[in-house]
């Protein structure tokens, strides 16, 4: 760091002109000797954040080798999962209120006509006035009730082609 006087000229740090200065070989500036020693504190003193910085990065990495979790890419992928499972959850819960709605709509429909139906019925059999023909409709009638409690016409669920989750994939 410092190698050997020179002749008159000014100090870096304190700007007073020395007869004796010494060069700095890292920023080719030239201290008074007490100047020279705070220079060289100041070096002293970056050199131990640079050992300190050094020692939290190889404890980082200790634990990354102890911890998978501890590893941004797996951290990364770790919030992609959670972020996706949220997403499903929400448009599952959306469409199961939309079903509830729709569905409790349809019931209301079915209860009307097995109403209808059950009073026609309760007629038929009151004046004993039926055949094969309207025992068949019924039957059709009511099998197109139950099938209308399963399978509501006026609900279906989708499946898009289209993913609303951003696939991830691992390269290099």
């Amino acid at each position: 760091m410092a190698t050997s006087a020179t002749t008159s000229k000014q100090c870096f740090i304190c700007k007073k002109e020395k007869s004796n200065l010494y060069p700095c070989g890292g920023c080719s500036e030239n201290f008074c000797f007490p100047d020279l020693s705070k220079h060289r504190q100041e070096h002293v003193v970056e050199l131990e954040k640079i050992v300190t910085e050094c020692d939290t990065f190889q404890q980082s990495i200790s634990e990354q080798q102890q911890d998978l979790n501890h590893r941004p890419l797996i951290q990364q992928v770790n919030k992609w999962e959670r972020d996706s499972i949220m997403k499903i959850k929400q448009t599952a819960e959306d469409c199961r209120q939309r079903l509830i709605k729709s569905t409790d709509d349809n019931i209301i429909e079915i209860e009307k006509e097995l109403n209808q139906l059950s009073s026609r019925l309760r007629k038929m059999r009151y004046d004993e006035d039926f055949n094969e023909i309207h025992l068949n409709n019924l039957r059709m009638l009511l099998k197109e009730l139950e099938k209308e409690l399963d399978q509501p016409r006026n609900v279906s669920i989708l499946e898009e082609p289209t993913s609303f989750i951003n696939k991830i994939s691992i390269s290099g």
